[in-house]
């Protein structure tokens, strides 16, 4: 596999992630890094970046090149933001930059950083419809989304970092500073026309502040999931936090669970522009994507030549990717993903379940058997953490928890998910039971890895029969399919025989 490291320097942060992958197969994240480096401190209306700010980034950028150097990173993709572009003292920081290191950074519009950061959350949740954010130091881009393509773009001087030093004045933040700050972050986003949604549109959010939000509200609520990506964060969320950091001074939020010091004095400003940007388009929750400008500019990278480089399928490819990266039996596990469906669909009658539910057990049988990169032993146990701590493109929360489950419940014993019961639906320990009650006499019938099974079909009644065509011999598959049936026969409340089919 090939190694890029993508360098994202912001007004605020500077970033790396670095990416092993083929080239349009699968990938993985095998390091990230980053640094609070306020390159835009002090810069103001003058717009000149200041030495030590231009020290610490140049720094910073010397110590990640360092480490892509030192790794084997093949290829390095260095880009700056609105602090550089928009200074008037670029020569400093190229000076600086070059005295130090040999790197090769290049100046991004702002239609471009708008455009990455939209590749970036479009390919991690699935969008095709609805509106991307990114709020940075600096700014704040803005992308509306139709059909998988960026239509319409918006970029702002309205970042953190550049709000807090001009309207964040005394700890705690006074009433007047407050109100400025907040008619400040109104009139920023009052030229957005078109941010408006309608039915079925989401607002996805990226960004620091984004996600420091998302882990305080995760802290504050007690979630079970310690996942920010895909979290769903309310704008009444939103305004309860801005409340009680507006209350608080520096050294009061810094003992916040879920806010990190170095954002504890740059977080209400972040969350007050969030705020506008909700209002103006009338949204009442956003859905947090945990990649953004570095991952688009991967994306662009490894999706190439594809225009727009966007995953056909995300969710599809997430799981391929990670089956892949287990390096999994791929004929053993399609004909699981086979005899799974074929009795899904004959008790359709039964279970009364859709299209949903049949692609999460398509999925989860592709990676049923992912554990065994860890060990054979226990390794249901092992697939469900690798599914659990994945970051699966497109799934929610809810899905991700029962995909784990059923991979879980593959083998032997059962695990409703029930420590998760606050992100699931009432009725999802019993889809969990029946889903994976199907998954798990697939994997029996698949008992020797031979794809020996050919066919079988189900004769309902009580008790259920399931009749087995087969190419060979199938009285290994049919034995041990009917010693594991018993989770089939509690979760649909009925006997089940399963018998090899005469021969024609």
């Amino acid at each position: 596999m090939q190694k890029i490291g993508i360098i994202d320097l912001g007004s605020n942060t500077t970033r790396l992630i670095v990416m092993a992958y083929e080239r349009g197969r699968c990938f993985r994240l095998i390091d990230e890094v980053s640094e609070a480096v306020r390159l835009a401190e002090g810069v103001g209306a003058s717009r000149e970046l200041k030495p030590e700010p231009i020290r610490r980034a140049v720094h910073a950028l010397s110590m990640f090149d360092r480490l892509c150097r030192s790794t084997g990173v093949d290829e390095v993709v260095a880009v700056g933001t609105s602090a550089i572009r928009e200074a008037v003292n670029q020569a400093d920081f190229w000076t600086a930059l070059r005295a130090a290191t040999s790197l090769d950074l290049r100046i991004i519009s702002a239609q471009e950083e708008a455009y990455y950061g939209f590749l970036g959350a479009a390919n991690a949740l699935g969008l095709r419809d609805g509106f991307t954010f990114d709020t940075g130091g600096g700014s704040t881009q803005v992308v509306a989304v139709e059909n998988g393509r960026s239509t319409e773009s918006f970029s702002v001087q309205a970042g953190v970092l550049r709000f807090t030093e001009r309207y964040v004045n005394s700890d705690p933040i006074s009433k007047r500073d407050l109100r400025e700050l907040r008619a400040a972050a109104q009139q920023a986003f009052g030229a957005l026309e078109w941010l408006k949604g309608k039915a079925g549109q989401r607002l996805v959010g990226m960004g620091g502040t984004v996600r420091t939000l998302a882990r305080v509200d995760i802290k504050a609520r007690n979630y079970p999931l310690d996942r920010v990506h895909a979290y769903t964060l309310t704008r009444a969320a939103v305004a309860a936090i801005s409340e009680q950091l507006a209350q608080k001074t520096r050294r009061e939020r810094e003992q916040i669970s879920g806010l990190k010091s170095d954002r504890a004095d740059v977080t209400l400003a972040g969350a007050v522009i969030i705020e506008a940007l909700m209002d103006h388009g009338s949204f009442s929750e956003l859905m947090v994507s945990g990649q953004g400008l570095r991952e688009g500019l991967f994306y662009a990278h490894f999706l190439a030549p594809s225009d727009p480089p966007l995953l056909e399928d995300p969710r599809g490819f997430s799981v391929r990717n990670l089956a892949r990266l287990s390096h999994f039996q791929e004929a053993h596990c399609r004909k699981v993903a086979e005899i799974s469906l074929s009795l899904f669909d004959q008790l359709s009658s039964v279970h009364g379940y859709g299209a949903w539910e049949r692609d999460l057990l398509a999925q989860a049988a592709l990676i049923h058997d992912i554990g065994v990169a860890v060990g054979y032993y226990d390794h249901h146990k092992h697939g469900e953490y690798l599914v659990h701590n994945s970051s699966l493109l497109g799934f929610s929360h809810r899905e991700s928890i029962m995909l784990s489950a059923l991979v879980r419940n593959h083998r032997k014993g059962f695990s409703d998910a029930a420590p998760y019961a606050a992100v699931l639906q009432p009725d999802d320990s019993t889809r969990i039971a029946r889903l994976s009650a199907l998954l798990r006499i697939a994997e029996y019938l698949e008992r020797g890895k031979s794809q020996v099974v050919t066919g079988l079909r189900v004769e309902l009644g009580n008790p259920m029969r399931i009749m087995v065509t087969a190419t060979g011999d199938a009285q290994l598959e049919v034995w041990d399919a009917s010693r594991r049936a018993g989770l089939f026969r509690k979760a649909y409340a009925c006997d089940l025989e399963i018998l090899l089919a005469p021969q024609a």
